[in-house]
């Protein structure tokens, strides 16, 4: 969980122009932050429920990393008309 908590914050860097970076870093951690509200009301559930929920969330943030685009060699835009120049250009490759 803490890995996948990390990745937000380094996918948001990446993914997002300089433009709208900081609107998207509060999105993310606020995202974040609501499930640092909810864990501890999933820990009084009971004995089995905990493992279950924290595990389920475990797999499907494992199963889901595998739809992440990458990274790497790509550049990081500063606005979002060079961020769709980029794409459309990637597209035509």
């Amino acid at each position: 969980m803490a890995a996948t908590y990390n990745l937000l914050f380094i996918y948001t860097a990446e993914l997002f122009p300089t433009a709208v970076r900081n609107a998207a870093m509060g999105c993310t951690t606020q995202a974040a932050q609501m499930g640092a509200i909810v864990a501890p009301l999933v820990v009084v559930l009971g004995e089995r429920v905990p493992f279950a929920v924290f595990g389920a969330c475990g797999i499907a943030g494992g199963l889901l990393v595998v739809y992440l685009p990458e990274t790497m060699n790509k550049p990081l835009y500063d606005t979002m008309a060079g961020m769709e120049e980029g794409e459309k250009q990637s597209l035509l490759e």
